[in-house]
């Protein structure tokens, strides 16, 4: 590795280490409650979070074959999630607070959260988590598909946990009855939530910059696009119906399995083998 390259690395990690520190500062909020809550609002509001056991184990189980199998630092997959959550999630709420206050500034009662304000969420919060991941991938010299999907995945599943943890909180703080019904409501849709989103954007930008062709390279686009869209459609008034909803989720889990099943990560698997 040249001298060049290994400074832009460690730049690369230190950006990431101060946006992490910001974050934790931004996601403060989502753990306090008012001066008068009192500690018993708190235990139930915390409770809440148990349910999200139910799609945080499979996901951790899942992905320690997938970080055995492959031979993947599990530490560079946690510290994935760490920055989905603490980066990408921080500073997706901050940024869709302050849309939503200028559209409404700009607009007035004409401003249309629901429509409006779920395209601009769909596109913002694919590129956050998008960018997250490309920024770690590069600060540990990741290059291969299985780097991208893995790291992508734990991205998207850091930001769905403190994502769901917020709307608890905001939920529980102030209603304590809301607070399991909210994370109910959570667990409902978390099969094809951000973890689905962002592998699907992160191996379309392993199609964009480490393969050769053109048509790669629109079928990389083409994923991202897809995330964006699917992402707008779930959050708009159109994603309410049972059905849809399912099939935007087929239509994010899917490309997911294809992902995991494609020649490049089978080539992958033997290679992780052969080292073994």
């Amino acid at each position: 590795m040249s001298l060049t390259k290994k400074n832009h690395r460690t730049l690369a990690a230190g950006v990431l280490i101060l946006l992490f520190a910001l974050g934790l500062l931004i996601n403060e909020s989502d753990f306090i409650g008012q001066d008068s809550t009192a500690a018993v609002q708190y235990l139930k509001v915390y409770s809440a979070f148990l349910p999200f056991l139910a799609y945080i184990v499979p996901f951790g189980i899942f992905m320690r074959r997938v970080s055995a199998k492959y031979r993947i630092s599990g530490l560079e997959l946690l510290a994935a999630a760490g920055c989905g959550a603490f980066i990408s999630s921080a500073f997706a709420g901050e940024l869709n607070g302050g849309f939503d206050d200028l559209m409404t500034g700009l607009m007035g009662k004409a401003y249309s959260y629901a429509w409006l304000g779920s395209l601009e969420t769909g596109i913002a919060e694919e590129l956050l988590k998008l960018g997250t991941a490309a920024l770690l991938l590069y600060a540990l010299g990741r290059k291969s598909l299985k780097d991208y999907l893995s790291i992508g995945m734990c991205v998207g599943m850091g930001f769905q946990m403190e994502e769901d943890i917020a709307y608890i909180t905001d939920s529980g703080f102030k209603d304590v009855n809301q607070a399991f019904p909210a994370a109910l409501d959570r667990v409902s849709c978390s099969l094809g939530s951000h973890w689905a989103y962002a592998a699907v954007t992160a191996a379309g930008l392993y199609l964009i910059v480490r393969t050769s062709g053109k048509n790669h390279r629109r079928k990389g686009l083409g994923w991202i696009l897809l995330v964006m869209a699917d992402h707008f459609l779930f959050d708009s008034p159109i994603g309410d119906p049972q059905l849809f909803n399912a099939l935007l989720t087929v239509a994010v889990v899917l490309p997911v399995i294809l992902f995991f099943r494609s020649p490049e990560m089978r080539a992958e698997e033997s290679e992780a083998s052969g080292a073994a």
